[in-house]
C-alpha cells in the first residue's frame, strides 16, 4: 500500500504536489487523468487520494464515486479550481475529508502538507535497502549490458505491482563470496522483483 495518489491534469500542480509529498517522506503516485488512475488502482491501494474534478479525460466526480465504493476506500481530498460552496458541501457530505481550492491559502505547500500529516500521520520509515539501480549500472555494469534493464524508450520499465520506475539492487538474499557477488533488482517502492538474479 502506498500513501497518496494524486489525480491532477495540470502538469505544474501535479509535479508540485508530487515533489511536496515525496520530499516529506510519503510514497506517492501521480496521474494526469481518470484512465491512468484506474489502471494504477487495479494493482495498488492508497491511504489518501488528492483528486481534481475538472479532468481532461473523464470527470473526477466519476472517480470520486468509484473510490468511495471501493472495499479499501482511501480518504479523499478534492483539489479543484472551483470555489463553489454548494459543490464543496456536496463532496463533503458525500465523504470527502476536505475540499481545497487551488491558489487558496489552504493549497499552499505548508498548509497542504500540514493537512496531509493530520490525515495520515508522519510517513512510514519503511524503505527497501540497496544501491539505486541507476548508480549500480553506471559504476559496475558495462555500457553494452545496461540495455538489459531498460525498456524500448530507454527507461526503467514500470513495476508490475505498483507502477513505480524506481529500483534498487539488494545483496542480502544469499551468502556473498567475493569476487562473485549476487543481488536482485527490486522495486524501491514495494520490493517486488524486477528481474532474475544479476551477477
Amino acid at each position: 500500500m502506498k500513501d497518496i495518489i494524486i489525480v491532477e491534469d495540470g502538469l505544474q500542480e501535479r509535479e508540485r504536489l508530487h515533489k511536496l509529498f515525496s520530499e516529506a517522506g510519503y510514497r506517492v503516485h501521480a496521474c494526469e487523468g481518470v484512465n491512468e488512475a484506474e489502471r494504477v488502482l487495479q494493482n495498488t491501494s492508497f491511504r489518501l487520494a488528492v483528486l481534481d474534478i475538472g479532468l481532461n479525460d473523464r470527470s473526477g466526480s466519476y472517480l470520486f464515486n468509484a473510490l468511495k465504493g471501493a472495499p479499501s476506500a482511501p480518504q479523499i481530498i478534492i483539489f479543484t479550481g472551483n470555489p463553489s460552496v454548494h459543490l464543496k458541501q456536496r463532496f463533503l457530505e458525500g465523504g470527502a475529508v476536505d475540499y481545497i481550492v487551488k491558489a487558496s491559502p489552504q493549497a499552499q505547500n505548508d498548509a497542504f502538507l500540514t493537512r496531509v500529516r493530520e490525515l495520515l500521520g508522519e510517513p512510514s520509515a519503511e524503505t527497501v535497502d540497496g544501491i539505486e539501480l541507476e548508480m549500480f549500472l553506471t559504476q559496475y555494469v558495462p555500457e553494452a549490458s545496461r540495455q538489459l534493464f531498460l525498456d524500448a524508450n530507454g527507461d526503467f520499465p514500470p513495476c508490475a505491482s505498483c507502477s513505480s520506475q524506481s529500483y534498487v539492487v539488494t545483496f542480502g538474499h544469499q551468502p556473498q563470496v567475493p569476487p562473485e557477488v549476487f543481488g536482485q533488482v527490486v522495486c524501491a517502492e514495494c520490493g517486488a522483483l524486477m528481474d532474475a538474479d544479476i551477477a
